[in-house]
């Protein structure tokens, strides 16, 4: 049997999706902050048991191993990254090039103060010399920055987007002074090499990050691969990206792999939505740390062309994914006024909720479920994990229910009720911001995901009247079921204002933006050759960023590499023009012209694919498993309520709330005005009745 390997790493739990001969299979286990590597081995090793065979036999005949990490993310917000020597044009020390002038304090976390040195050198906005570069100048603040530790340094010169030839002749001169093959020697990131984009300050945070968090990920990242290779893993460890693709480790920059599982999450929706006929899609990601939201639109992904890491905007586009922290780890509070307070703060892995029994001391969502009845203490993670229940009401009791003069159960149902307020508010807020109406949602579906996803998505979906809520039985894992679908993807980026359209006539000479897009093929061959596939075999396609005269930016995608006409002009800007025509007012008079050019360069991987079965009887008897006391309002208390094993459901089958599901890596919980019916393809459609 051959076999494909998805692994997703989150904050709490890391999920593995293994696929062999047409069966997959889930295992999850518990997050390691200490070391990442043990548990996506802890992860291989649950997968191997789960097909009867050794870990040594499932990588041997392994075909591929994805995987998605949060290790770029805790770096950044844990501050454990490299200690970061910074090196910029004299005169923007202390602006850092910031438009306004003003700099956001999370950057000082990131690179000191006085870990900031200047060069006496000048480009002007063409790109033409002002100033020239002095080779002594750069030894001096080189020395100096590694006499105060600098692990790492990173040079961003103003106007280096237009003219790179400063940055590269400073690297030239550290790397000859600091040569390789010495333990002194540094690594340079410079800015240029890692986003192309206009804005200085942009340009220099994108760098920033990708530096900071390199040397943790070259780390992990080789280490997984060598311990894999260790067990009789032949193949090179693909990780996967914020583009929705992946990679191999070598071929892979830090700042790429960041939000990389929630990205997956998406893949996975965007798929499962194509196998219904749906282009318009709101996914919700819940798991122990954050709340993920995304949009799919019109079959497109939603790119933010400026997202922030950690408080941080950085200038490298992604797949849009909003992530508040509000999940199932979520730690409970009471503000000033006495008010219920959810989160950001998450009890993560370890200590995790008070139930988790391992020093937790602060009340989670968790633990409000728990004491709710609506997750069963002795079949968390499918009983590998045995929850403490009278941990969660200790916690409650003492840090909410007597503050607030209420019994435990009815603690434990406010906290849950201001759960799910917030992330129905949450949801709303996102796609108002998106410019889609919370009120007129009948054209799209809601697909839910992550392990506290399905306990709460009857509440925070109730009224938004969804044409159909959608769980996959790969809920849990569903960032790992979506590495299922990544291909391996490289995208190369240009910026270059190109006017395609004046307000009287159409762009006459193409040489520019053809040449342009041959340079970026170059590369791409290159690179997919590199990755030991066939250039015929991949496939290219540009997404160009367009603006009108009115500063209306959208999107654009064609798998059309060259202009050789005017129709292939005209060709571009309607299609830009349907675009904006759904995001803005108005009709259109004025100039179009090119900004960002994208080519995506794609080679197709093996994927996961599901099958229909023929629907059986509705009556879902057979997975019934017994009923238990659940606390659903204060009105009625402790109510005897059914309890279904997920497994054991078969397409047709009808459950009607109220009732419990239990799976075993998520808890789906359906109230008294809830219906649950599983499809053909043994997907679980949810609707309000």
């Amino acid at each position: 049997m051959r076999f494909t390997i998805d692994v997703d790493t989150g904050g709490t739990h890391t999920h593995g999706f293994i696929a062999g001969d047409g069966v997959a299979k889930t295992v999850t286990t518990p997050t390691t902050p200490h070391d990442l590597t043990v548990c996506l081995a802890d992860c291989v090793k649950q997968a191997a048991e789960a097909f009867g065979v050794s870990m040594k036999e499932l990588l041997l005949n392994a075909d591929i191993i994805r995987y998605s990490t949060t290790i770029a993310t805790n770096a950044v917000i844990q501050k454990t990254g490299a200690k970061i020597g910074l090196i910029v044009t004299r005169g923007f020390e202390d602006t850092l090039y910031a438009p306004d002038g003003e700099i956001m304090e999370t950057i000082y976390d990131l690179v000191r103060k006085d870990m900031i040195a200047n060069l006496d050198e000048e480009i002007d906005t063409g790109g033409k010399i002002i100033k020239p570069l002095k080779n002594e100048e750069v030894i001096e603040k080189m020395q100096l920055l590694i006499d105060k530790g600098a692990q790492t340094i990173v040079v961003c010169l103003k106007n280096a987007s237009v003219n790179s030839a400063h940055e590269k002749k400073a690297r030239q001169i550290i790397k000859d002074e600091y040569p390789s093959y010495y333990l002194g020697s540094v690594r340079v990131f410079l800015s240029t090499d890692v986003s192309d984009q206009p804005g200085d300050h942009y340009r220099f945070t994108s760098t920033l990050i990708d530096a900071y968090v390199h040397d943790i990920l070259v780390k992990y990242l080789y280490k997984a691969e060598d311990d894999l290779r260790k067990n009789a893993y032949s193949h090179p460890l693909m990780v996967c990206n914020s583009r929705g693709g992946a990679a191999r480790v070598a071929m892979t920059k830090a700042i790429d792999t960041y939000n990389s599982g929630p990205v997956a999450g998406m893949c996975a929706a965007y798929n499962l939505g194509k196998l219904y006929g749906y282009d318009n899609i709101v996914t919700t990601d819940i798991g122990g740390t954050s709340m993920d939201v995304g949009l799919i639109r019109d079959g497109s992904y939603t790119y933010e062309s400026l997202p922030r890491i950690s408080d941080v905007v950085v200038n490298i586009p992604m797949i849009d994914v909003y992530s508040v922290g509000l999940a199932g780890g979520s730690i409970i509070s009471l503000d000033g006024s006495g008010s219920i307070k959810v989160g950001p703060r998450s009890a993560g892995a370890r200590p995790g909720p008070a139930c988790f029994n391992l020093g937790g001391l602060e009340p989670a969502v968790t633990d409000a479920n728990v004491v709710l009845g609506l997750i069963d203490p002795d079949y968390f993670l499918g009983g590998r994990m045995k929850l403490v229940r009278a941990k969660s009401e200790t916690t409650i009791r003492n840090r909410i229910a007597k503050k607030l003069n209420v019994s435990i159960p009815e603690a434990a149902y406010m906290i849950r009720q201001v759960t799910i307020t917030a992330m129905q508010k949450t949801i709303k807020t996102y796609l108002e911001d998106k410019g889609v109406d919370p009120g007129q949602l009948t054209g799209y579906i809601s697909i839910i995901y992550g392990g506290a996803g399905a306990t709460h998505c009857c509440g925070f979906n109730k009224g938004l009247k969804f044409a159909n809520t959608i769980i996959s039985p790969f809920a849990s894992p569903f960032s790992a079921f979506g590495s299922s679908m990544a291909n391996l993807l490289h995208v190369y980026s240009k910026y270059n204002i190109i006017v395609l359209y004046d307000g009287n006539g159409y762009l006459e000479q193409y040489d520019k933006f053809n040449s342009m897009i041959r340079e970026m093929y170059r590369q791409a061959i290159r690179d997919i050759k590199s990755e030991g596939y066939s250039v015929e075999d991949a496939r290219y396609y540009l997404e160009l960023t367009m603006e009108d005269s009115s500063g209306h930016v959208c999107r654009v995608t064609t798998e059309k590499l060259e202009l050789t006409s005017e129709m292939d002009v005209k060709a571009l800007c309607k299609a830009f023009l349907k675009v904006r025509a759904r995001t803005a007012d108005g009709g259109y008079e004025g100039s179009i012209r090119l900004l960002t050019t994208l080519l995506n360069a794609t080679i197709t991987m093996p994927h996961w694919q599901f099958q229909a079965v023929e629907p059986g009887p509705q009556d879902p008897q057979k997975a019934h498993r017994g009923e238990r006391e659940i606390f659903w309002t204060p009105r009625e208390g402790y109510r005897n309520t059914p309890i279904y094993d997920r497994d054991l459901l078969e397409p047709g089958n009808l459950v009607k709330g109220p009732a419990v599901i239990e799976a075993r890596d998520t808890t789906y919980v359906i109230p008294e005005d809830w219906v649950l019916n599983i499809d053909k393809y043994s997907n679980a459609i949810l609707e309000e009745v």
